[in-house]
């Protein structure tokens, strides 16, 4: 139970840094690009350093193999297409303000990925498991 509020707490701190990083990348670039490229290239960018935390330090894998990899790609890739999804939405059909829209984004894409990665990415095998 400790491991898992550890984790969550420090899946938090990383998703932080990287929801303002996003969000900066975002603001940097909405009015010159659009917002869907805006959030799309912020997402992407952010996504790698969120590999590389997720593995060494939140759930200590330190072993980003292929079918790691491939997972947490296909899980923000999807989180990814919900955010992307949800942007246009909200700024084409709904009229969010467009500074708000990462916000709102986050609001469901993050317990996505969470969940995601604490019980697909990043689970432990049962042969690693003991008793």
């Amino acid at each position: 139970m400790k491991q898992n509020l550890g984790q969550l707490i420090k899946f938090c701190m990383i998703g932080g840094i990287n929801t303002f990083l996003t969000y900066l990348i975002y603001l940097l670039l909405y009015q010159s690009t659009g917002n869907t490229f805006a959030m799309a290239s912020g997402y992407g960018i952010t996504s790698l350093l969120g590999l590389l935390f997720n593995d060494h330090w939140v759930f200590k894998a330190n072993s980003p193999n292929f079918w790691l990899v491939l997972r947490f790609y296909a899980t923000y890739g999807l989180t990814w297409l919900l955010s992307v999804g949800l942007t246009f939405v909200a700024s084409n059909w709904w009229n969010f303000q467009a500074e708000l829209i990462p916000l709102f984004c986050l609001l469901i894409t993050t317990p996505t990925n969470f969940l995601l990665s604490k019980f697909w990415v990043f689970k432990k095998s049962s042969k690693t498991i003991q008793a």
